[in-house]
Order: C-alpha cells, then sequence, then structure tokens
C-alpha cells in the first residue's frame, strides 16, 4: 500500500497518478528531513558538509531512478532514509580508504626540502645532466632500452609500437607507464646516492 502522504499530493484526477507529481511532493516532503538525516550521520562536522549535501542529493537521483518502485513502497521515508545511509557510509569508506593513501605534508616543508635539495644539487656539482642520464639509463634492460629509444627519442605512437613490437596496444602501454615508474624510481635512487 503506498504511503497516503504522499499519493494523495495533488487533487486533480489527471495529476493524481503522474509520477512526476510524486516525485516533486516527496522532494518537498523529505528534501530538509534527508538533509538533517544525513548531518545527523556525520555529527554535524562542518568539514563533512559536502558529503551530506552530494549524499542527500544521490538519494533524491536513486529515488528519481526507482520511482516506479516507490511509488507502491509502503515506506518511502524509510527508503530514503535507508538510502541516505547507505551512502554517507559509502562515502565514508571512500574517503578513508583515499587519506589512507595520500600523504600530507606542510608547505614549509615541501619549500625547505625543495630548496635543499636544489643547493645540495648545485653544492655537489654532479656533472653535466648527459652523465647523469647515461648512468641511469644503463640500468636498464637491453628491451627497455629499446623502448625508450622508441617512445621518447624517435617519439612513435602507442599502435605503431604495439605493431612493432607485435603486441597489443594495452600491453605497450603497460610496457611504457612501467618503464616510465622504472625512470622515476632509477632517477630518485641516483639523487638519492649522489647527493
Amino acid at each position: 500500500m503506498p504511503t497516503t502522504m504522499v499519493i494523495d499530493c495533488c487533487k486533480e484526477d489527471q495529476c493524481r497518478g503522474s509520477s512526476r507529481c510524486f516525485y516533486r511532493k516527496i522532494c518537498e516532503l523529505y528534501l530538509s528531513e534527508v538533509y538533517r538525516f544525513c548531518m545527523h550521520l556525520i555529527k554535524n562536522q562542518s568539514c563533512f558538509t559536502f558529503m551530506a549535501e552530494e549524499c542527500t542529493q544521490d538519494t533524491f537521483v536513486a529515488a528519481r531512478q526507482q520511482l516506479l518502485k516507490l511509488k507502491h513502497h509502503p515506506n518511502v521515508k524509510g527508503w530514503l532514509y535507508l538510502t541516505a545511509k547507505n551512502l554517507i557510509y559509502k562515502s565514508f569508506r571512500c574517503y578513508y580508504t583515499q587519506k589512507k593513501h595520500e600523504t600530507t605534508l606542510e608547505c614549509e616543508k615541501i619549500c625547505s626540502f625543495s630548496n635543499s635539495v636544489e643547493e645540495e644539487w648545485e653544492n655537489r656539482r654532479l656533472g653535466d645532466v648527459d652523465t647523469v642520464i647515461v648512468n641511469i639509463l644503463m640500468q636498464l634492460s637491453n628491451n627497455e632500452y629499446t623502448l625508450y629509444e622508441d617512445y621518447f627519442c624517435r617519439q612513435l605512437s602507442v599502435p605503431l609500437l604495439a605493431t612493432k613490437y607485435n603486441i597489443s596496444v594495452t600491453a605497450t602501454t603497460t610496457r611504457i607507464y612501467r618503464l616510465k615508474r622504472k625512470l622515476r624510481t632509477l632517477s630518485h635512487q641516483y639523487c638519492l646516492t649522489h647527493i
């Protein structure tokens, strides 16, 4: 049996069964309540207000997508609250997973670190850049060095490289990604050992 409060939103017969009218009435009745519920779930922390706003909006987007089922749901308000709760919990999981893998540094530390590295580089005079590049490239395997020359020096496109090496475009992209990552690691190690 559908919720009477929501269904009886219009007195006119032509609008009474309208999905648009039903959805509008759901928004009018429950939007502020669902937002307050989301704020309650985030414990009214101002730093997570964006999460409450997004989850409230996503709740009503989900309601719009499930409108035909929702019209015959016995507890529309409960459905909205449960959807909002699940979205808030999902947002928190994503937020904390992202935070777990992020490292934050204060701006002063970053500036002082970069300045000290640059000063050390200048003070130690590692030699010309070509020597540094040769030392790093010598640590690549023959296949990696060939790919380096083809992609970075000759600037061959990925489809051409895939044809040349007789592998798929995806495999070629993966090899290029791994090569870039290895070059970054080797450059970092070189700087750490020579500074």
